[in-house]
């Protein structure tokens, strides 16, 4: 059975590609554009499966038809697959903290130390304290 799309928009000012639809039931985004089929660029693209397509589009595209909101409950991962995410990154990694501090921060004996003392009892030669300063060793 065919999909039912909605089309949601575009900036061609002539009603051409490139465009986004949407699956109105699995809410899955189509981007219509130009096809993407330079070997060389199609080698740097990753995860990219036999049966995919790639397809050019301008940024604002996205930016101006793409969804601002997600429905779906993300998928949280743990900590071990977390610190993975640090061994495999290519340019740069950050991460956001949005509180001024967390209650199991207050109950960590470590610190309290730190707030004592001025340096954080950790491990510095741990596998995590050691990936870390290679990274950035690397430039990343």
């Amino acid at each position: 059975m065919a999909r039912r799309l909605r089309f949601n928009g575009t900036d061609s000012k002539n009603g051409a590609c490139p465009a986004v639809h949407e699956d109105i039931d699995s809410g899955e985004i189509i981007v219509q554009g130009r096809p993407l089929t330079d070997p060389a660029d199609l080698r740097q693209l990753q995860h990219f499966g036999l049966d995919d397509a790639a397809v050019v589009v301008p940024r604002e595209l996205l930016v101006n038809h793409g969804p601002k909101e997600v429905d779906r409950v993300p998928k949280l991962i743990g900590m071990e697959e977390f610190g993975r995410l640090f061994h495999h990154f290519e340019h740069s990694a950050w991460h956001l903290e949005t509180r001024r501090g967390y209650a199991s921060d207050r109950e960590d004996a470590g610190y309290a130390e730190f707030l004592a003392t001025g340096r954080a009892p950790m491990d510095l030669d741990s596998d995590w304290c050691r990936n870390i300063l290679r990274q950035t060793q690397a430039g990343k």
